[in-house]
């Protein structure tokens, strides 16, 4: 058995990002619903770039994560060069 499971109160990478993931989704549906409900904007906009954004960084850790574990340098470099582009286009997203 791994320690995933022993100590159901204590705090692994794992629940981090699964909990990450749970945030993320339930912005995500709240901007949904809100914005089906009463077509507002800006209230899901909010939430729909919170829940986006937490999406993204969780997606980035665990590539990251993955990234580790691989030998060859080009990982790396595109692992690199696809986060900085993921940072640079939802700024610039939020920005225009």
């Amino acid at each position: 058995m791994n320690n995933y499971n022993k100590n159901p109160n204590s705090w692994s990478w794992a629940k981090v990002v699964e909990l990450a993931a749970y945030i993320a989704i339930a912005c995500i549906a709240i901007a949904l619903l809100l914005s089906a409900i009463f077509g507002s904007k800006n209230i899901s906009n909010a939430f729909r770039l919170v829940g986006e954004a937490i999406a993204y960084v969780v997606a980035i850790v665990v590539a990251g994560l993955w990234v580790r574990r691989k030998t060859h340098v080009a990982w790396l470099i595109l692992y690199v060069v696809f986060t900085v582009s993921i940072i640079v286009l939802y700024i610039v997203n939020i920005v225009l």
